[in-house]
C-alpha cells in the first residue's frame, strides 16, 4: 500500500500537524525559523523582542539548531563502522565538536551520560573493541563517546539517530524497540539502511506517531520525532574515506535541511530525491539494479578477453577509455591484479585483490535485487531477475559473505592478472 504523507505547513513539523511551540528568551540575540512553504529559514537580529523567536541558535555545519546537537548511531558493521569514526573525526577537528572532546564509556553511563556528544549501540558484542581499537589506531580521542547499553538509552539521550541496517526486517525491529519507549527525546531519525519504500514510509508513520518527551531539548520544535531516509552509495571505500553519496527522501523541506548537516560529516554529496519519505531508498534500488547489471557485464566482457588471449589490465585499460567505462570496471574491477592505487601504483584494497573478502557482500546485494523485483511486482526486470540468478549462484559456491565481484570468478572462470 502506497502511504502518502502530507508536506510540512507554515508553522507545523510533522504529517499530524502539531503546531510548534515558542518559548520565550531575555537576552538580546534571536535566531528562529521560518517554515512557511516548507522552506526553513535562520533569522537573526540583536533586538528583536522575545515574542517574535522560536529557539536560541546553535551553528552546526551552517545550519542553525536550538542546541548542539547529541547524535546516536545504531549499526556497527562493514558501512556503519567507518560512518560513525567520520562522525567523531569531525568532533575532533572542530566543527560540532569543537571544544568537546569525546568520551568512552563501555558502560554507556560513565563520566557520559548527556555530556557525551556521540552515543552508539549495536546488538553485537565485538563492535564496541571493534570501535575502539579503531579510533585508537587513527589517535582519535574518545572520551565523549559512550557505547549504549540499549537502544532505549540512545533514543534518551540523542537529539539525531542515524540507522545503519542490514534489512527491512532488522529496521522494523529497531524501530519498534527504540520508539517503545516513554522517555523519547531524539527528534530526527536519519535511516541510511536500504529499504525498500513501503518499509521506509511505514516506519516514517511510526515515527511521526510516537511522542517526544516533556524534557526532550529537541533541535526541531516539535511534539513528534521526524524521520527521513537516505541510503548511501560508494560501498566501504567511500565509507572510511568520508566520500559517500547520500540519496536523501523526505516530506519537507525542512526535514531535509535538518538531515544535510549531519549527512555531511560522513559523505561529500547529498542528492534530495523527491518529495516524500521512501524516495531516497526508490532511488539506491534503481542504483544498486545498475551497479548489479554492470559488475556481471564487465565480469563477462573481461572473461571473455581472456578467452580471446587478452590481459584482464589491458582490457579494462581499453574498457576505461572508451564507451564501456563504469565504476565496475574502473574503481571496482572484478578482475584479480588489475585496480590499482591511482597514486602508488600499488594494487588497490578492492576486494577482487583480497580473495573477495569485505566490500559488499553478496547477501547484501541479493537483498537489493530481490527488494528491486520485488517493488516492480510485475516482473517488469528481465535484467534484474537475470543478475539475482547469478549472484545466487555466486553466493551458493562461495557463501553469501564474500564480495559481489566475486562472480567474475565463480559464474565466469576469470583468471586476472598474476604477476
Amino acid at each position: 500500500e502506497h502511504h502518502s504523507h502530507e508536506p510540512y505547513n507554515s508553522m507545523m513539523v510533522n504529517h499530524t500537524h502539531t503546531h510548534m511551540s515558542v518559548p520565550k528568551h531575555t537576552t538580546s540575540t534571536w535566531c528562529f525559523f521560518s517554515i512557511s512553504r516548507g522552506l526553513s529559514t535562520t533569522l537573526a537580529a540583536s533586538s528583536m523582542s522575545p515574542s517574535s523567536c522560536s529557539f536560541r541558535s546553535y551553528s552546526y555545519q551552517g545550519l542553525s539548531f536550538m542546541k548542539k546537537p547529541h547524535i546516536g548511531f545504531v549499526g556497527l558493521g562493514a558501512m556503519g563502522l567507518p560512518m560513525l569514526v567520520n562522525i567523531l573525526k569531525h568532533h575532533n577537528g572542530g566543527g560540532a565538536g569543537a571544544g568537546g572532546q569525546v568520551q568512552s564509556s563501555s558502560s554507556g553511563a560513565a563520566g557520559g551520560g548527556n555530556n557525551a556528544h556521540v552515543t552508539a549501540f549495536d546488538s553485537s558484542d565485538v563492535a564496541q573493541k571493534k570501535v575502539h581499537a579503531t579510533c585508537q589506531g587513527l589517535g582519535l580521542d574518545v572520551r565523549n563517546f559512550t557505547f549504549a547499553s540499549s537502544l532505549n538509552q540512545v533514543v534518551r539521550t540523542s537529539d539525531v539517530v542515524i540507522t545503519m541496517l542490514p534489512s527491512p526486517e532488522s529496521c522494523k525491529a529497531v524501530y519498534d524497540e527504540m520508539l517503545n519507549n516513554e522517555d523519547v527525546k531524539t527528534s530526527l531519525f536519519i535511516d541510511c539502511s536500504t529499504n525498500d519504500p513501503n518499509t521506509a514510509r511505514q516506519i516514517a508513520d511510526k515515527v511521526n506517531q510516537a511522542k517526544l518527551a516533556p524534557t526532550s531539548n529537541a533541535i526541531l520544535e516539535a511534539s513528534n520525532p521526524v524521520y527521513v531516509d537516505a541510503p548511501v552509495s560508494g560501498g566501504v571505500t567511500a565509507a572510511a574515506a568520508g566520500t559517500l553519496t547520500f540519496m536523501l527522501g523526505a516530506d519537507s523541506e525542512i526535514a531535509a535541511k535538518a538531515a544535510k548537516p549531519v549527512l555531511s560529516t560522513m559523505g561529500s554529496r547529498i542528492i534530495t530525491v523527491g518529495n516524500t519519505v521512501g524516495a531516497g531508498c526508490a532511488a539506491k534500488l534503481c542504483n544498486n539494479l545498475v551497479l548489479a547489471v554492470s559488475m556481471a557485464g564487465v565480469s563477462e566482457a573481461l572473461a571473455l578477453g581472456e578467452r580471446l588471449g587478452l590481459r584482464a589490465d589491458e582490457l579494462s585499460d581499453v574498457i576505461n577509455a572508451s564507451s564501456g567505462r563504469c565504476w565496475s570496471s574502473d574503481t571496482y574491477n572484478p578482475a584479480p591484479g588489475v585496480q590499482r592505487d591511482a597514486n602508488s601504483g600499488e594494487l588497490a584494497g578492492v576486494p577482487s585483490n583480497l580473495a573477495y573478502d569485505g566490500g559488499f557482500a553478496l547477501r547484501l546485494m541479493l537483498k537489493d535485487i530481490r527488494l528491486a523485483n520485488e517493488v516492480a511486482e510485475d516482473g517488469s526486470l528481465p535484467m534484474a531477475h537475470v543478475a539475482e540468478k547469478l549472484y545466487e549462484h555466486t553466493a551458493s559456491i562461495v557463501g553469501e559473505n564474500k564480495d559481489f565481484s566475486s562472480v567474475f570468478d565463480v559464474v565466469y572462470g576469470g583468471a586476472g592478472v598474476k604477476e
